[in-house]
């Protein structure tokens, strides 16, 4: 029901699109998730939030939730303040002014953190923040995402001991706005085979 009601949800709001994209990494793509939009539309906002302290639930317990500078940051707020738990935030690269932190909050010592993202697609930006996490003392063995992209971070992120965990996959999400009749057989198979091509990455 959860996956239903998500991918119809994600597609009606714009916030899965589908053409041609350049992604942050470079990598082209056929389709393009701006999670971002959801932060404008307070509901969907609460059920992403919920979405995402459900899953954490099932993991396990953690002392810290992580978000990493800019898009995650958010999420992770949301998600820390539901579970009533500390969040810290992990910059791209050490503020240039003040104390220059990479890591901006209270790291609890010897902390279990979770990192948390919206996306994943090469898994490059969890693996940094989990680095910072490490040299900072904490331990980080988990990341999660509310879609994994299936362009290889799962496998990457496993390689540096960090097992991801996602939400949904794209894969879930195509194959239920396929069965929904919102897009086409020619858009499923483009992407269907995007993501086929990155099965060995």
């Amino acid at each position: 029901m959860k996956l239903k009601y998500f991918a119809k949800k994600l597609y009606d709001e714009g916030i899965i699109m589908f053409g041609e994209f350049t992604l942050t990494s470079g990598l082209k793509s056929p389709y393009y998730i701006d999670l971002r939009k959801a932060l404008s539309k307070p509901n969907l906002l609460r059920e992403i939030t919920h979405a995402f302290v459900d899953k954490i639930k099932e993991l396990g317990n953690y002392d810290v939730i992580v978000g990493i500078e800019t898009g995650s940051i958010p999420w992770a707020a949301t998600i820390a303040y539901v579970l009533n738990k500390p969040m810290v935030y992990v910059r791209k690269e050490p503020k240039g002014h003040g104390a220059g932190k990479l890591i901006e909050g209270d790291l609890p010592k010897d902390a279990e953190a979770i990192i948390i993202d919206d996306i994943a697609t090469t898994g490059q930006s969890i693996y940094k923040a989990a680095i910072a996490l490490r040299n900072a003392g904490a331990k980080v063995e988990n990341a999660l995402v509310f879609i994994d992209r299936e362009q290889g971070a799962k496998r990457f992120l496993k390689r540096e001991n960090i097992t991801l965990h996602s939400v949904f996959t794209v894969t879930q999400l195509v194959n239920e706005l396929f069965n929904q009749n919102l897009i086409s057989e020619s858009v499923y198979s483009k992407i269907k085979s995007y993501i086929e091509g990155f099965k060995n990455v």
